[in-house]
């Protein structure tokens, strides 16, 4: 079973306030987007694919473990969609990926894809559990206060049976900028696949803004975790 990842990282991430898209910033030793691409290497993956902006080159040099690299497009959506086509056509399963995410943990994803077959699914995401209360607000007020135990988190990076994600983008292509998806479960749950959840990691956190980034060094320079 071959088995694929696809690292999106085809935006500009203007909300950090960097002079170069924050995926081929520098953190601690090595460009964000080298952690991911690092982890997957270190499951062996079979291949991994880079959604990249047109005018990377001027940013980053590919890291050897890449296999393929496919053009980002103007939405994360079309962005993932440029790398489903770059899988390779042996691919059993794939896995997509935020680049903004570094700290997945790998051994829990490993034991994800050794199970998959097992599980009547075509796609799992990692998730937590919200333990702050929600409130859902119309027009300033609020109108509700959603039960949090059945609300999750969720997390990348997600797996897919490949040809199943591939044919739910297939079926949102004619339209695909313009869809209110966040995320690839959402999409895939909107095509009629099964999806399930597993365990999601308070460390798998999405850098966003500048305080995500000091977050993500000061945990780097702890050297309390395996983040390799």
């Amino acid at each position: 079973m071959k088995i694929a990842a696809v690292i999106v990282a085809g935006g500009r991430g203007h909300r950090l306030g960097r002079s170069q898209p924050k995926q081929f910033a520098q953190l601690g030793s090595r460009p964000l987007i080298d952690y991911s691409i690092e982890k997957f290497a270190s499951i062996n993956l079979d291949f991994i694919i880079a959604v990249l902006v047109e005018d990377y080159q001027k940013y980053y040099q590919p890291h050897p473990a890449i296999t393929h690299i496919a053009r980002g497009g103007k939405t994360r959506l079309q962005s993932v969609y440029n790398g489903l086509k770059a899988c390779p056509k042996e691919t059993r399963v794939v896995l997509i990926h935020d680049a903004a995410r570094p700290f997945f943990p790998a051994g829990r994803l490993k034991e994800a894809l050794d199970n998959m077959g097992k599980m009547d699914v075509d796609g799992l995401a990692p998730a937590l559990v919200s333990t702050d209360t929600l409130v859902e607000v119309d027009n300033g007020q609020i109108i509700s206060f959603p039960d949090r135990h059945r609300i999750y988190h969720t997390q990348t990076p997600q797996i897919f049976i490949y040809e199943k994600i591939m044919s739910a983008y297939e079926k949102f292509r004619e339209n695909l900028n313009d869809q209110p998806f966040t995320d690839d479960l959402s999409l895939a749950h909107s095509a009629g696949l099964r999806c399930g959840l597993i365990e999601g990691s308070q460390m798998n956190f999405k850098i966003t803004t500048e305080s995500d980034w000091v977050l993500a060094e000061q945990l780097l320079k702890s050297g309390g975790l395996d983040f390799t």
